[in-house]
């Protein structure tokens, strides 16, 4: 398992990013926008009288810079904002920068993002909370949140938090777990490892520096997948991971919108737009097991 945890730390860095085309649909025309590089991310559309910068980070299956189509939420984004005429500079970051860079207002949209309670206070201005920062959109879909652990482990929890307060547990730095357990592993009774990304969550559950990670496990399995280790490989550590019942939460997702962006109330009703129209028309489910498929293929994608 030691070497297994190299290999796959390795490997899982060595993909090249691509420029990815966006295709969607506008008054019945099928239109095909061409990535371009652009300062530190891609470009679509960038001679707009209006272009927005996006921050996010590798995040698979939802989002990430190497998969083929680099993920359905990519595409979902971009494609709802340039039907609305915007122009569109993204950049992947660690997320703890690409938080930074949003609240700070130098980047016009944070996504993905799960809800912040009215209570959190933002990682970069301790006099202020979050929300007072940032617009948080409606809801798409998400994934289940829960503690992951690897078979054969006796961890017992019970779904009362307090049941695993004596086990190390794994967490990325600057994400919003559940309020509940973050307000635990604030007021420190909880013991955490942070990690940067689901690649080091990985790394320290598989080494055994923490007994818990707190993930969504579909995010777990297609950092896996994507990683360049053999099949045997990848289902040799796909399979020693575990879903813990009762899951902590299922987190629906949602885009945060700069409150420093210009007229940043219109891009946000533009962004709710889309996502109603999309989930009106029974289409998100389709989408998002269409562009699954693109890069995982029928059975990892189901």
């Amino acid at each position: 398992m030691k070497l297994l945890v190299m290999l796959f730390f390795f490997f899982s860095t060595q993909v090249v990013a691509m420029l990815t085309p966006v295709t969607y649909e506008k008054d019945g025309e099928v239109i095909t926008k061409n990535a371009v590089r652009y300062k530190d991310g891609y470009g679509y559309n960038v001679n707009a009288e209006h272009v927005l910068r996006l921050v996010t980070l590798d995040w698979p299956p939802y989002i990430d810079e190497h998969l083929c189509n680099k993920g359905w939420l990519y595409q979902f984004t971009i494609q709802s904002l340039l039907k609305k005429g915007y122009g569109v500079y993204i950049g992947f970051y660690p997320w703890a920068r690409a938080v930074r860079e949003a609240e700070l207002g130098k980047a016009d949209i944070l996504f993905p993002e799960y809800f912040i309670e009215s209570t959190v206070i933002s990682d970069n201005f301790l006099d202020k909370t979050r929300n007072e920062l940032l617009a948080l959109s409606q809801p798409i879909p998400g994934g289940d949140l829960s503690f992951v652990a690897l078979k054969g482990n006796q961890i017992r929890f019970n779904g009362d938090l307090n049941s695993v307060k004596d086990q190390v547990i794994g967490v990325v730095r600057s994400y919003k777990n559940t309020q509940q357990l973050d307000e635990m592993i604030d007021n420190k009774q909880i013991d955490t490892i942070v990690a940067n990304n689901e690649y080091q969550l990985i790394h320290l559950l598989l080494s055994n520096r923490v007994s818990l990670i707190v993930a969504d496990l579909e995010v777990l399995k297609a950092s896996v997948y994507k990683s360049e280790l053999s099949i045997n490989g990848k289902r040799q550590i796909i399979e020693s991971l575990v879903a813990l019942e009762p899951k902590l939460e299922y987190k629906p997702l949602y885009f945060s919108i700069s409150k420093s962006t210009p007229h940043w109330q219109k891009v946000l009703k533009d962004l709710n737009d889309e996502i109603k129209q999309k989930r009106q028309s029974g289409q998100f489910e389709n989408f998002i097991k269409k562009m699954k498929q693109q890069c995982y293929g029928v059975e990892k994608a189901a």
